[in-house]
């Protein structure tokens, strides 16, 4: 087990501020500390004296003679601690504790609905097998990125990637296989675009990726670098081991659409050309429309 400080706030009474930035994202391991000891039994705690390890053995609060550690509890669980101490020896009398156990209690509750209605939002706007952006979130995203674009003037590249032979793989090493493998290409993909950049699942097997200030031949490399990648990438489940092969469509803002519908379609009609023309292969849309020509 594992414990968390994720901020502390320090009254004018406590310690310097160059140590109490070395609590700041402080973990550790589980251990005989003040704090592990209240969360593991759920019971509040107080300690005596500069030498009673409240965090760990390694970081103390120096020149603190008393401290406080009051669990948070929801449900049974406790979800983290609230630490105080105090430079004088019994600071902490029985009705404060009683009264700081109440605040905790609704600090709990508070971090309890903030944890909460984050897992909402992440279901509503990300893909819960890939982690990835969602459909939804990906058009909003999109029409974000094509309006910085053309306010800037700066292309912007839209790839549309297809699983090849998707289907086969289910039928042959069964849907986990399969989840497996949209799990893993979608780590591959999102890895390999950078922050500004949109990474999304598309719908069923595909993923859609917009580049920001990427021109076609940087888009094209982009796709190229990711499908090789991806065609050497070993798979294994209990049937048996396997290789996975991507098809892209790709087409650039401004110069093959001038708007987001426009760009996905001809993404999309050049993934279409990929797929019909062998797959495990990069189309732009300007080479099905030469190819056609």
């Amino acid at each position: 087990m594992r414990h968390r400080v994720c901020r502390v706030f320090c009254g004018p009474d406590g310690p310097p501020r160059e140590e109490a930035s070395t609590l700041v994202d402080l973990a550790w391991s589980d251990n005989a500390g003040l704090v592990a000891m209240a969360v593991k039994n759920k019971h509040a705690l107080d300690g005596e004296g500069e030498g009673r390890v409240v965090f760990t053995a390694k970081v103390r609060l120096r020149g603190m003679a008393s401290a406080l550690v009051i669990p948070l509890v929801v449900k049974d669980e406790a979800v983290g601690a609230l630490v105080l101490a105090a430079r004088r020896a019994g600071y902490f009398s029985k009705q404060a504790a009683d009264r700081l156990g109440v605040i905790a209690n609704q600090v709990a509750v508070s971090i309890e609905n903030a944890k909460m209605f984050r897992r909402m939002e992440e279901m509503a706007t990300t893909d819960g097998l890939t982690g990835l952006c969602n459909h939804r979130v990906m058009q909003e995203r999109l029409s974000a990125m094509i309006d910085r674009a053309a306010r800037f003037k700066a292309p912007l590249a839209f790839l549309l990637c297809d699983i090849d032979h998707f289907k086969t793989i289910n039928d042959t090493y069964g849907h986990p296989a399969g989840d497996y493998v949209l799990q893993r290409i979608g780590r591959l993909l999102g890895d390999s675009v950078r922050k500004v950049d949109l990474c999304a699942r598309y719908g069923g097997e595909e993923f859609a990726l917009a580049l920001e200030q990427t021109d076609l031949e940087g888009a094209r490399q982009f796709a190229e670098r990711v499908r090789v990648e991806l065609e050497r990438l070993p798979f294994t489940c209990e049937r048996g081991a396997f290789h996975v092969t991507l098809s892209v469509g790709l087409a650039v803002f401004p110069g093959d659409a001038d708007g987001k519908d426009l760009l996905v379609a001809r993404g999309d009609q050049a993934l279409y050309r990929a797929k019909h023309g062998g797959r495990n292969r990069v189309v732009a849309w300007t080479d099905a429309v030469r190819a056609a020509s």
